[in-house]
């Protein structure tokens, strides 16, 4: 094997893992172990504190560590501030300037009386466009007034705390019903198979299905097991190559359904401006695979746009064409894509009650965000955690969930927990599967294993499929047909 495999090998290994380090440090960045709440010193400077004795959001008063003497004080509540509900604000800051209202960075809110929606803050904490300083205002400089359109909590509850006050009933609940989602993709990917005419059992089909999540537990991505899968699914068929293709066409269309079901929730919300952002690259992404497929099966589309000659020249020509022969075979029989595209919403679905149970566990309730929101934000969270980016989606998920739930009244904090818990309790059910790994003695495959996968049967050319892979002297015609060149 040549340099170059390996060289690539190592730059994706450590670029998966960089981005791992860097999400996970940006993300213990933003948490806070602890619980905190916010204050403003006399230089108007924005502080987080330690608050002790994990107080009630009613308290009058809080005994916090003092960020720059390390001394324990008491605070009234009325000095307590909290997170800005939304980024910028218009600011008049003085009534004669005739540039008008200048945009001003909020860098948070001072609550007042009552802290609710619509209700007004007793202050601003803005950055002054003119200075670049911090600077106190009241709402009263802002043209039309200001009222709040999420009250965030006065206390940032800690990772600690929030964990030992989770509801226990809903996390396990949130456990329970992830295993629905392994019985139905094992019988997703058996109807692919059969759709191949590779025909193995059932059982064994889950088995294999078993094997590679438990090895998707701890490979990169939440799709690193997919190769084990492929392999074993390999073994048991002289159509490796199709054997592989069926798993690569199984978590494709379990791409597009996932990006099917949080489109279509995005755009039942596209008030919201993070569902309207969802439900525009949800289309976008659909309308370029509805484009692909279409390109690739109308064969005189596939030679006028060029794909037909990359196809040719690209490497690895004798499982290139077995792999465009399994495709051909799935588009002569479409029933099957369609039914495991059908099954795999259950499937979703079961994710996104699971995270929504363990959001209520954790406090994201109603108060602050509709539970239809999770049907745009889980899917989007798994999504990204399919992604072979970083192990797990280590780092990237949580990234995804705060930015997603913020503007939703959630602490970093809560959507961390969110995030743990969807990860954990899939995880819970892979590491189970490994009890299918020691009874039938499954491993990972090594190199050599993997470049066995990448041979088959010598197949005569095949005149049901009249593609130009077939023999390199011969091109398809405007209709279809094999044509001398």
């Amino acid at each position: 094997m040549s340099k170059h495999p390996k060289a690539r090998k190592w730059i994706t290994f450590f670029l998966r893992w960089g981005i791992a380090i860097a999400g996970i440090a940006w993300v213990l960045a933003k948490t806070p172990f602890r619980d905190r709440v916010l204050l403003v010193n006399s230089s108007s400077e924005l502080m987080s504190a330690r608050v002790l004795h994990e107080p009630a959001e009613s308290a009058e008063k809080f005994e916090v560590i003092d960020p720059q003497t390390r001394e324990a004080e008491i605070v009234n509540r009325a000095d307590i501030w909290t997170q800005p509900d939304r980024r910028s604000v218009a600011v008049d800051f003085s009534g004669n300037n005739p540039r008008g209202p200048q945009d001003a960075k909020l860098l948070a809110i001072r609550p007042g009386a009552h802290h609710d929606i619509g209700a007004p803050p007793a202050e601003l904490l803005v950055t002054n466009p003119n200075t670049g300083k911090p600077t106190r205002i009241s709402p009263d400089k802002v043209p039309g007034g200001y009222y709040l359109r999420i009250p965030y909590p006065l206390v940032d509850i800690g990772l600690v705390r929030l964990v030992e006050n989770a509801r226990l009933l809903f996390l396990l609940g949130a456990l329970l019903v992830l295993p629905i989602s392994y019985f139905i993709t094992s019988r997703r990917w058996h109807l692919l198979l059969e759709a191949l005419d590779i025909h193995i059992s059932q059982a064994t089909a889950f088995v294999l299905n078993m094997v590679g999540s438990f090895y998707n537990s701890f490979m990169p991505g939440s799709t690193g097991g997919d190769l084990v899968k492929a392999y074993y699914a390999a073994k048991h068929t002289t159509h490796k190559v199709r054997a592989v293709l069926s798993v690569i066409v199984d978590r494709l269309i379990g791409v597009i359904a996932l990006i099917i079901l949080g489109g279509v929730m995005a755009f039942t919300q596209w008030s919201v401006p993070d569902c309207k952002r969802v439900a525009i690259g949800s289309a976008g992404l659909l309308l370029l695979t509805a484009v692909g497929l279409v390109v690739f099966y109308k064969r005189s589309w596939r030679q006028s746009t060029g794909l037909d000659w990359l196809l040719k020249h690209m490497p690895m020509q004798k499982q290139l064409n077995h792999a465009v022969e399994a495709m051909e075979l799935y588009g002569r029989r479409p029933k099957a894509a369609f039914m495991a595209l059908v099954m795999t919403f259950p499937v979703h679905i079961t994710t996104i009650i699971c995270g929504t149970l363990a959001g209520i566990a954790f406090g994201i309730d109603r108060q602050h965000m509709p539970l239809t929101y999770y049907w745009t934000v889980v899917p989007v969270i798994t999504l990204v955690a399919a992604i072979p980016i970083s192990p797990q989606g280590a780092g990237v998920m949580e990234a995804f969930a705060i930015l997603l739930t913020k503007d939703h009244g959630v602490t970093v904090t809560q959507a961390i927990g969110l995030t743990n818990a969807l990860r954990f309790g899939q995880m819970f059910w892979n590491l189970l599967a490994g009890l299918f790994v020691l009874r039938g003695g499954y491993h990972a495959p090594n190199e050599a294993e993997q470049e066995e996968m990448e041979s088959d049967e010598p197949d005569a050319p095949n005149p049901d499929f009249p593609t130009a892979f077939q023999n390199p002297k011969q091109e398809p015609g405007a209709d279809g047909s094999v044509q001398p060149i």
